[in-house]
């Protein structure tokens, strides 16, 4: 397989990472907006010794999915993958997605897998937006790389993200501030993050600079986002070089430096770098899930194991007799311990320290002895050391909550081998048109 060769290709499948998957002979080759049912006409644009990846120079028989995307630039933008793509169909998409993980990297036969939990209108989904400012512009970057794609809407993004984006621009037009360069290290405003309350309405914008503050005086500009609806401004302090987002320093410029939010009945107060679900539609009815999974009747002692702003905890803990957090984040644990007072929570502790070391030390030493475990841990999946933990520990119930199927696959194999039984899959469509999916999963150890 040779750069640039051209090759007709049918598209067999969908990946997490929004691309069509074929073959050329048995060289795999993932294809940018590529669907399922697609003959294409294919430039190869990069190899690998096993895999390469593909653009389209024709479609030669279009899939039965495809639609006309609602999106100017969604060929260009990495934002989102599917926009060309009938909705009910990235749902059957999703289910194999976790299907073929489950049973290619977990080694299960025949998983349990329910339909995908869909939206009823999977538009202005999102609650948070993070926007690369460039010498180019404000917008997102293209698919795998740092190119700038300049956006003025996104459909997937609440309506108020955008006018804030333009309130950015002409403040800085009107006092000549250069946006970051990456490469020459150069310029002030490096992201605007945005974050809104679907509850309250309350929104937050976090401008990160590579330096202290803004050189221009900023009481008009702070209005002007007061116009669009924003209740609090945040300068975070970054001047690392590399792209990594946010650095550890917050000054608040107005507002409180925190918004809230609910899912279900339970409210949480919201601080800049804290996590917490893009997609509080959505994100309620997956917690309802993973709440149903562990059938909690007030009796059982609850871990959650990555708490975050207690996120789980907290929806769960009037279930429960006492529930646990842990998380390595001390700014989303001090956000936790409010987030309980905030609801009247007081059968709800939280620890600060690595899930992998923190909750092993306190079942060995006796200091626990959960019943039901909740895992839901960042991308990059759940720590062996934690998982062997729960396995000797004769847990009765994990509930495992994933945004990545390969790395939930990967750990789920490890628990299957120590003793558990998967009972439920149950994905939930949190980021439609992507391939990602959130998928709840309840275990069950065979010795209890």
């Amino acid at each position: 397989m040779k750069k640039n060769a051209r090759h007709v290709i049918e598209i067999k499948e969908a990946t997490s990472k929004g691309f069509g998957l074929g073959y050329v002979g048995d060289f795999v080759v993932f294809v940018a907006d590529g669907l399922p049912g697609d003959v294409i006409d294919t430039i190869i644009v990069k190899v690998k010794k096993t895999y390469g990846y593909g653009k389209i120079a024709q479609i030669i028989t279009p899939s039965p999915f495809r639609k006309k995307s609602p999106c100017a630039v969604s060929e260009q933008c990495g934002g989102c993958q599917w926009q060309h793509c009938d909705y009910n169909a990235q749902l059957g998409f999703k289910k194999q997605i976790v299907i073929k993980a489950l049973e290619k990297i977990g080694g299960l036969k025949n998983p349990p897998v329910n339909d995908v939990i869909g939206m009823e209108n999977p538009i202005r989904y999102r609650n948070k937006a993070v926007f690369p400012v460039t010498p180019q512009g404000i917008g997102m970057y293209a698919l795998r790389s740092h190119r700038l794609i300049e956006i003025t809407d996104c459909n997937i993004q609440h309506i108020a993200h955008i006018g804030i984006i333009s309130a950015v621009k002409k403040y800085m037009l009107q006092y000549k501030i250069i946006a970051y360069d990456e490469i020459a290290h150069k310029g002030l405003v490096r992201h605007i993050i945005i974050r809104t309350s679907f509850s309250s309405g309350e929104v937050m914008v976090v401008l990160v600079l590579n330096g202290k503050k803004l050189p221009a005086p900023h009481a008009a500009f702070i209005e002007e986002l007061a116009a669009q609806g924003v209740t609090t401004i945040l300068i975070n302090e970054n001047t690392t070089k590399g792209n990594t987002i946010m650095g550890d320093n917050f000054k608040t410029l107005s507002g409180t430096g925190y918004i809230y939010e609910k899912i279900g009945d339970a409210k949480y107060q919201l601080s800049a770098p804290s996590f917490f679900q893009i997609n509080p539609v959505q994100t309620t009815t997956l917690y309802e899930t993973a709440l149903s999974q562990a059938a909690l009747d007030g009796t059982q002692d609850v871990i959650d194991a990555h708490c975050g702003v207690g996120s789980i905890a907290i929806f769960v803990a009037k279930h429960a007799r006492h529930v646990l957090g842990v998380d390595i984040v001390a700014p989303a644990v001090a956000d936790a311990q409010k987030n309980a007072e905030l609801n009247g929570i007081k059968n709800a502790d939280f620890v600060c320290g690595a899930a992998e070391e923190v909750i092993p030390r306190l079942m060995q030493s006796g200091e626990i002895s959960p019943d039901v475990v909740f895992l839901d841990p960042p991308r990059k999946g759940c720590e062996k050391e934690l998982l062997h933990a729960l396995c000797e520990a004769l847990i009765k119930k994990i509930v495992y909550v994933s945004c990545d199927p390969a790395t939930l696959a990967r750990d789920i194999k490890i628990l299957v081998e120590g003793g558990y039984e998967i009972v439920t899959v149950q994905p939930v469509d949190m980021f439609p048109f992507t391939g990602k999916v959130e998928t709840s999963v309840l275990l069950r150890h065979r010795n209890t």
